[in-house]
């Protein structure tokens, strides 16, 4: 007995040791995707919560393991002392929460969200102070290794197979388009390439009372578009540019010209989008008309606010009341009920009601600095596909979070890739500068002393 249990410890050991020798990057977004797809069944297939519902309890799991991988990282030491030294975004976005924070006790906004809220602060900052600050050599291509590696590219399949006949997705919605994107366009093996049109393929699929037809919102459209528009860039591909834009300029006065009975049979929201482009009410659209009441309550909330609120918001934990909306399911399924619902859609207002113009600028701040990341690499030539990968899914989630913010406010991956692209590039301009060095590249070799 003793004898049989030998080789079960020590199969054990070396799990925990291959594990503990994984880079961090990657073992953390393996164990992200596989944790949020095992929770999310459970609570669909388990506990019958669907939709909306949902949501509370997978960012409560998504962050607690991201909280928990951190502090799992700096008991092992896996960080250097620069993990104590904010980058100076990382500093005004804890500034700013707190500041939020306080104001939202004072206001007497609920208290459940500012917990929430100041989780969703704390954690992304010391997931960006994690992986910008790594003690081992993080090297980002073992990340693009995985996601491509034939047995998770066959998980990613299955979470995005069974999501086609259930009520919600088992995955990371904008992770797994970038991936499936990313594959079709940049990566070289066909295998790779076939994965990632099925894969893209199979997200855009939803039964609806027993039938799967295509689904697709405007806010994919927009972040695959902007996909695309980074790809050519990063390929120098300007005339092709020139006549994609083109083109989606004509196919968008080619639907202006469908008659609405044509319309009609299109899916849901891109139907909406056409028929508000030739000029219908936005009051006959529940999905967009959502939108905009949320943004008129939320400034109805600033009727008599202060300077300070104008400046700093009404804080966290700020609510809005939904009873009087198009669209009940928010209120339905919010955890407080339907006059107390904390979810804003539109970005700048979601921003803007609990941080005010100081967090419009701090986030705007974020936003200017991505890109302007991206077309630095891109002019001075360190735009590698490694590099672009992370560009595609910071850029995507940015656009796709416009329309609906949750998923950028309540997003540990984020900071995660920001960080570690952060880092990627202070060792990029190290190297430069090392190579940039007023030694000549060449010397001849001197000739030993005889």
């Amino acid at each position: 007995m003793a004898a049989a249990s030998i080789p079960e410890t020590a199969e054990r050991a070396g799990l925990t040791a291959r594990l503990a020798r994984m880079e961090p990057f990657t073992l953390f977004l393996s164990g992200f995707i596989l944790l949020y797809g095992a929770v999310s069944l459970m609570l669909e297939h388990g506990a019958g919560i669907i939709g909306f519902a949902k949501a509370p309890y997978l960012n409560a799991a998504s962050y607690l393991y991201a909280l928990g991988f951190v502090a799992a990282g700096l008991a092992l030491n896996k960080v250097t002392i620069r993990f104590f030294l904010p980058h100076p975004f990382a500093i005004l976005f804890l500034l700013a929460g707190f500041i939020a924070a306080v104001t939202g006790l004072l206001n007497g906004n609920a208290q459940q969200y500012i917990v929430a809220w100041s989780l969703y602060v704390v954690t992304a900052v010391l997931v960006f102070q994690f992986f910008r600050n790594p003690r081992m050599e993080s090297q980002p291509d073992t990340v693009v290794k995985l996601l491509y590696s034939p047995p998770f590219l066959a998980i990613a399949l299955v979470f995005a197979f069974l999501s086609v006949f259930n009520k919600d997705n088992h995955y990371q919605y904008m992770l797994f388009e970038v991936i499936a994107l990313y594959g079709m366009l940049v990566r070289p093996r066909l295998l790779d390439k076939a994965f990632g049109a099925i894969i893209y393929l199979l997200i855009h699929l939803g039964s609806n009372d027993g039938f799967v037809q295509v689904e697709i919102n405007r806010a994919s459209i927009l972040a695959v578009g902007a996909i695309g528009v980074l790809h050519l860039l990063s390929r120098r591909h300007l005339v092709v540019l020139f006549f994609l834009i083109f083109a989606a300029l004509g196919s968008i006065g080619y639907a202006l010209s469908l008659d609405d009975e044509t319309v009609e049979t299109l899916p849901r929201n891109i139907k909406e989008a056409i028929m508000l482009m030739k000029g219908d009410n936005v009051y006959n659209h529940v999905s967009s008309y959502q939108r905009v009441y949320e943004g008129q309550m939320v400034m109805e909330d600033y009727r008599d606010a202060t300077d300070a609120e104008w400046l700093f918001g009404m804080g966290l934990g700020r609510t809005v009341d939904m009873t009087g909306a198009a669209d009940k399911t928010p209120g339905q399924h919010a955890l407080l009920g339907a006059t107390e619902v904390h979810n804003i859609h539109f970005l700048h207002f979601a921003i803007f009601h609990k941080f005010g113009f100081a967090g419009l600028a701090l986030v705007g701040g974020l936003i200017l600095t991505v890109f302007g990341m991206f077309f630095a690499d891109l002019f001075r030539g360190r735009l590698d596909d490694i590099v672009l990968f992370f560009y595609f899914y910071l850029i995507y989630t940015i656009v796709f979070a416009f329309p609906a913010s949750n998923f950028l406010i309540a997003n540990p991956l984020w900071p995660a890739f920001f960080g570690l692209l952060t880092l990627m590039r202070r060792r990029n301009r190290k190297n430069a500068e090392t190579f940039d060095s007023d030694d000549p590249v060449w010397q001849e070799k001197q000739r030993e002393p005889t």
